[in-house]
């Protein structure tokens, strides 16, 4: 049975179709269904798995959402090892056609993770924290040979290595190669240190990416939600892209309160759309090197009795 579990306006492109072929063709069918299949439906997309259950990421305990997300990890760094180690369709699309705008867009279908929106997020890469890091591994031998030119190509090899051995032997050592690694977004040390400046720049939240009107209670869709700090990390800039085309900034501040990281932000006003995000105060913790967990309490007098806060995972955008 096919479950429809997302639907999004305009058409995907024929890239989308190519990639997930490719999956398919090479890594098997259980990679691909990781997948939603993108339906034209008049001027939108349908996002359709095969399954008898779906559930969305809302409704999910965090042990359940904590199994969804290493399920998608696991998929995901099989996918980009090959990405990595071979050319082809795989390689071609992966770097986009991995994004997803959040983590919102991992659904549990019969109890494993399906995507949907992959490939349409822009600057967003929330699912990058998910893959489990591990390099590609070429693994190289010798050609066929017959046994008569095999012997040759060994005793040629065994007589190359001990001329370049006596060789080195009178040559110094190169110096030594620096070996780049990737800077930790969010350093244990300077956390505990309280100190602000490793916020420079912008941060992407990647989870409950909507907001509620507080008359109506319907909510509107986030595309892209920022924070963006100055090069001290004490202010900043909070913006909301809505999937409706909405807009909205405004200023935010930085402090700690023992090892809370608290961020203050003002209203959010998007004019042309009568649509105003409340005064919210931020009260993050530290989940790992790359990530933070930020609660939001409305503190605005225009909300006398404010609700449970929404919590948000902040995290920079991909490369």
């Amino acid at each position: 049975m096919m479950l429809q579990l997302d639907r999004t306006p305009g058409e995907v492109s024929g890239a989308h179709h190519d990639f997930l072929a490719a999956v398919a063709d090479r890594l098997g069918s259980a990679h691909a269904a990781f997948f939603a299949t993108p339906a034209p439906d008049g001027d939108g997309t349908l996002w359709i798995a095969d399954g008898t259950d779906s559930r969305a990421p809302v409704d999910l305990d965090p042990a359940a959402r904590a199994a969804l997300h290493r399920y998608a990890g696991s998929i995901l760094s099989d996918i980009r090892r090959v990405a990595e180690r071979e050319n082809g369709g795989i390689r071609r699309h992966f770097a986009v056609m991995r994004r997803i705008p959040s983590l919102d867009c991992l659904y549990a279908v019969d109890g494993r993770a399906v995507a949907t929106r992959w490939g349409t997020a822009q600057g967003n890469d929330p699912i990058r924290a998910l893959d489990d890091g591990r390099p590609a591994v070429t693994h190289r031998g010798f050609p066929g040979l017959p046994p008569r030119l095999l012997l040759s190509a060994l005793a040629g090899t065994a007589a190359g290595f001990l001329v370049g051995t006596l060789m080195l032997r009178a040559v110094p050592p190169p110096p030594a190669c620096a070996v780049a690694t990737r800077p930790v977004d969010l350093p244990r040390q300077k956390w505990q240190s309280h100190d602000l400046s490793m916020l420079k720049g912008c941060w992407h939240r990647i989870s409950n990416m909507k907001t509620v009107n507080i008359v109506t209670q319907a909510s509107t869709a986030v595309q892209e939600w920022t924070f963006c700090f100055a090069d001290d990390g004490t202010t900043g800039q909070q913006t909301l892209r809505y999937t409706n085309a909405g807009l909205c900034t405004s200023p935010i501040a930085a402090h700690f309160e023992g090892d809370t990281l608290v961020i203050a932000a003002e209203r959010c006003i998007d004019q042309p759309h009568h649509n105003t995000f409340v005064q919210t105060v931020y009260r993050c913790t530290r989940d790992d090197d790359e990530k933070a967990t930020c609660p939001g309490y409305t503190v605005d007098p225009l909300v006398p009795s404010p609700g449970p806060p929404g919590v948000g995972i902040f995290q920079r955008p991909g490369p």
